[in-house]
């Protein structure tokens, strides 16, 4: 499914894709999009003479599996990793994330970090293509961890596992998470001291179909926006 922005005269339409609802950072209405990524990546592509054209995909995996195959150009929400660097390029950071442990709070386990966590055989739910940072990439490859972890594509879902305690713990950006159990009037789950992982989100361009002198021109329309992108964050989260 594609939705196509209010057309203006522009150089190119990039075709931008989207996976799965993630308040408060994309909603999906009937024939609309609109939330925190989704308003910034407009804003910015038209402001560096772009359409945009968004592309439904069922998941932020099958995102990187068409950028890479050059089918969509764009992901936003992106963070860098070398893997991911290997087919594609980045933007200027637009906005940060921290993504955080979701739980129903245990004294006895307060203090640990993530390797001790696993160490003692909690559980996570994931989403499924989300990126959670070297420590948590390198953690989820030991054979004796990986069936602690749940990949689910859908935050909604992620969430009522561990509402149901199917999990121990959530992994997710902090205010997404917060957003939603505020949304769905869910208590009791709070957040471990204990910081996952705290980076720049970017754009990420397909190498098969955006070249430097396009995204340059991405670059220079991020600097340009500072403040109204701030704005666009504050909009939905205050």
């Amino acid at each position: 499914m594609l939705i196509a922005n209010a057309s203006f005269a522009c150089e190119q339409t990039l075709k931008v894709g989207i996976g799965q609802p993630w308040p408060p950072y994309v909603f999906k209405g009937e024939r609309t999009l609109s939330g925190i990524d989704i308003d910034i990546t407009r804003l910015v592509l038209k402001k560096a003479g772009f359409c945009s054209q968004f592309v439904l995909l069922p998941s932020s995996i099958r995102g990187l599996v068409e950028l890479k195959k050059g089918t969509v150009d764009v992901l936003p929400a992106a963070s860098y990793s070398d893997d991911r660097a290997k087919y594609s390029h980045f933007s200027l950071p637009y906005r940060r994330e921290r993504m955080r442990l979701f739980w129903y709070e245990n004294s006895a386990f307060i203090k640990h970090d993530l390797q001790h966590l696993m160490h003692s055989s909690k559980t996570f739910v994931i989403n499924s293509g989300g990126y959670y940072g070297e420590e948590f990439a390198q953690l989820s490859q030991q054979a004796n961890y990986k069936n602690l972890i749940v990949p689910v594509k859908m935050i909604n879902q992620r969430l009522l596992m561990l509402k149901a305690k199917r999990v121990d713990f959530m992994i997710d950006d902090e205010v997404s998470g917060l957003y939603l159990m505020a949304q769905k009037n869910i208590t009791g789950i709070s957040l471990h001291p204990y910081i996952v992982n705290d980076n720049p989100i970017h754009f990420m361009f397909s190498n098969k179909t955006v070249n430097t002198a396009q995204s340059q021109k991405i670059d220079d329309a991020i600097k340009q926006l500072e403040t109204p992108i701030t704005e666009i964050i504050d909009n939905y989260t205050q």
